[in-house]
């Protein structure tokens, strides 16, 4: 071994073991400081931005949750406006307004005023007094009423999507003509929901829905009886007529099958401004069936409205009756009608639904005629002036100074506020009707109404007395359908009128009067 080999094989000394030892550290030190500075960077630039990203990402998941919580438990709140009217009776003046040498009559005109009201409503609602026909060689006026078809056609151009037909007048000429009238209905319009009479039990065990904005809604017609009853053969399920039983299970099946029952209603005394007991006692049994609204016809002239409650937790509007809505009928509480409007609110929240029946309001409105000028229709009274007011039919009856515009509004505000006292009676709820105004219970005992208008104080009164004897005896010939419209024949609702029956007739004792 050389020199220099023995040199390299030396045992390190102190001095070069402490370099060697502190380089090593120095080297340990260092790789520490590069895994801080790495740890570093890497919290900075890696963990950090992906704990931030998590915790983001989780905040979102939060938000995104209770905002699905809140969605799921706020109120979801639909609507549909509905518009209902009266009376659409056609006397003979109005039916020569729509006839034509051509044949092709037309009506659209007597609805033109209120055509844009009409339709702007999501369901709008008449009562189509008469029955209708196709026969213009058929058509007839007071007392037997057949309406020509073409009137029909006008009320669905006017905007109506629901058509109540139980009424008085609605087996005037018997069966057939009630077929004629569901035939039209069904063939002509379908869309059309044709309430109050059926063509088959079927029929008349369904009942009639509509949907309008997720809001189903159920509606009902009955009528306090026909001017014929029993007089023609017609099967029971043609006409809906009050019955306890029948209606409390007929509001069952609607109540199964919509959000909401709108039950329209042919009741009451004519030209009588204040409910009868009748009324009122039926009014409480539909609200303790749970119906949510009430709209009423028959009385031709208009009724207080307003809410009706119960004990229960029942609610329900109601409007005792519309008055007319068209018709030929010269007496200024006959020409002044009402449109009623409500809207049915659905909300559903927390899987529950309910309904509210809103901002009920009724709308004045006139029957407008002028024979002269051959302008016939309603308008509505914040739209009628005096001008009008001087040329209508009724002013040569009347007189001028009984045919205003201001004397309608009163007379509209004398009757809206009028105080109905509700009844909880429930006598009346099974009576049929007689000859004149009597009403018998299930037993055929007599049933007084004592608000009702009897036969005797109706022709006993200012209105009638120009042209009614009040001894019975004789008919004055001055009589003419336009003066009373349909009133003995709503008043004498079960007698057959002979279709030749004229003003030289000797009286009423030929006809069971």
């Amino acid at each position: 071994m050389n020199r220099r080999e023995r040199k390299n094989n030396l045992p390190l000394n102190f001095k070069e073991k402490s370099h060697a030892r502190l380089s090593l550290y120095i080297s340990i030190a260092v790789l520490i400081l590069l895994l801080i500075f790495l740890r570093q960077v890497d919290s900075v630039l890696i963990l950090k931005p992906a704990q931030e990203a998590r915790k983001q990402a989780d905040q979102l998941q939060a938000e995104k949750e209770a905002e699905e919580e809140e969605a799921a438990s706020a109120a979801t709140v639909t609507t549909v406006s509905v518009l209902a009217v009266g009376d659409n009776l056609y006397h003979s003046d109005l039916l020569e307004s729509g006839e034509s040498d051509t044949g092709d009559w037309n009506y659209d005109h007597v609805y033109d005023n209120l055509r844009e009201k009409i339709q702007a409503a999501d369901i709008a609602i008449v009562n189509q007094e008469t029955i209708l026909t196709s026969e213009h060689s058929a058509v007839s006026s007071y007392p037997s009423f057949a309406t020509p078809t073409e009137v029909g056609d006008a009320l669905v151009n006017a905007g109506f999507d629901v058509v109540a037909s139980a009424t008085n007048h609605v087996d005037d000429y018997g069966n057939d003509y009630i077929d004629e009238t569901l035939n039209f209905w069904s063939s002509s319009y379908p869309d059309i929901s044709l309430l109050g009479i059926h063509e088959s039990q079927e029929d008349a065990d369904t009942v009639t829905v509509r949907e309008v904005n997720g809001i189903r809604i159920a509606f009902l017609n009955y009528t306090y009886g026909t001017n014929n009853v029993g007089y023609f053969d017609i099967e029971d399920y043609t006409i809906d007529t009050f019955e306890k039983e029948t209606v409390a299970t007929a509001v069952a099946k609607a109540k199964e099958v919509s959000d909401c029952v709108i039950f329209v209603a042919h009741w009451g005394t004519e030209y009588e401004a204040m409910p009868t007991e009748y009324e009122k006692q039926w009014a409480a049994y539909l609200l303790e069936l749970g119906v949510d609204v009430v709209i009423g016809s028959h009385p031709h002239i208009l009724q207080p409205y307003g809410i009706l409650s119960d004990d229960s937790g029942n609610e329900m509007l109601i409007f005792y009756s519309l008055g007319n809505f068209v018709s030929g009928q010269e007496a200024l509480d006959r020409l002044l009608g009402g449109i009623g409007e409500f809207t049915i609110q659905k909300t559903v929240q927390n899987g529950e639904t309910t309904i509210e029946i809103v901002n009920p309001t009724v709308e004045p409105t006139v029957m407008h005629s002028d024979t002269g000028s051959g302008i016939y229709g309603p308008l509505l009274l914040s739209d009628y002036t005096d001008d009008l007011a001087a040329s209508h039919d009724v002013v040569e009856e009347i007189g001028s100074d009984a045919f205003t515009v201001e004397k309608l509004e009163a007379k509209f505000e004398e009757i809206m506020s009028m105080n109905v006292t509700p009844s909880t009676g429930t006598d009346l709820l099974e009576v049929t009707y007689g000859t004149g105004s009597t009403m018998l219970d299930a037993n055929g005992n007599t049933v007084t109404d004592t608000v009702s208008t009897t036969m005797e104080e109706y022709y006993a009164s200012e209105d009638s007395s120009d042209s009614y004897d009040d001894s019975g005896d004789s008919y004055n010939s001055s009589y003419d359908d336009s003066d009373y419209g349909d009133d003995y024949s709503d008043v004498y609702y079960n007698i057959y009128y002979d279709d030749d029956y004229n003003d030289s007739d000797s009286g009423y004792d030929d006809y069971g009067y």
